[in-house]
C-alpha cells in the first residue's frame, strides 16, 4: 500500500510530515493513533521493560531493529484493541519463530537466519523483518504459501495496520456501544 508523503487523516489523527521522520518518531506517531481512545486509550499501551525486550530478543536469532524495539518499548504487552487476536505482544510473540517455521517446512522452504518473526495469526499466517537496518522490511507468508515482502519499513507496516485497525474500530465501537 503506498501512503502520501503529505499530511494524511488516519482515524482521528493526522500523521505530519511522515517522510520527514526517523523511524523512532515514525513508531510513536503511530502509537499515538492507536491511542485514539477507541482503539486503545494512552493507558492501555503498555511498553515493555529492557529485560521483557531482551526475552523477545532471546527468542529471535539475530538483534531486532531498532524501530520494532521501540514499538516493544511502547506498546510490546499490549495496546488496548490493536490487533487482537494475532501474537504479537509479550509474552505471546515468544515462539512464534518456531511456529512460523513448521509452517514453512510443510512447503520445503524455512526462514533465513536473520529473519525476526513480529506477528502470528491465528496459527497460519504470520509477518517477520527481513534484512538490517534500523527500520527493515516486513514481509508475510500464509499457510501454503511462499513469503512475501508487504512493506519497504517495519513503520510503513505498523502504519498500515494501525490505519486500518483505527478506522474499523471507529466504524465498529458505535456498534457495540464502546464510546
Amino acid at each position: 500500500m503506498a501512503f502520501s508523503e503529505r499530511t494524511r487523516w488516519m482515524g482521528a489523527s493526522p500523521i505530519h510530515g511522515w517522510a520527514g521522520l526517523d523511524a523512532e518518531q515514525r513508531v510513536h506517531s503511530c502509537l499515538a493513533l492507536i491511542a485514539d481512545g477507541i482503539t486503545a486509550s494512552p493507558d492501555e499501551l503498555l511498553g515493555l521493560d529492557e529485560r521483557a525486550i531482551q526475552q523477545v530478543e532471546d527468542d529471535q536469532p539475530v538483534r531486532l531493529a531498532e524501530a520494532y524495539r521501540c514499538f516493544l518499548a511502547g506498546a510490546g504487552n499490549g495496546a488496548g484493541r490493536f490487533l487482537q487476536g494475532s501474537d504479537v505482544f509479550h509474552p505471546r510473540i515468544i515462539g512464534v519463530r518456531g511456529i512460523a517455521q513448521e509452517l514453512l517446512d510443510e512447503q520445503g522452504l524455512s526462514l533465513a537466519d536473520d529473519d525476526r518473526v513480529i506477528l502470528m495469526h491465528q496459527g497460519y499466517q504470520f509477518d517477520f523483518l527481513r534484512g538490517e537496518g534500523a527500520d527493515p522490511e516486513v514481509w508475510s507468508c500464509s499457510e501454503g504459501e511462499v513469503p512475501e515482502r508487504r512493506y519497504a519499513r517495519f513503520t510503513d507496516w505498523l502504519r498500515a495496520n494501525a490505519e486500518e485497525q483505527t478506522n474499523a474500530w471507529a466504524r465498529l465501537a458505535p456498534l457495540y456501544g464502546k464510546v
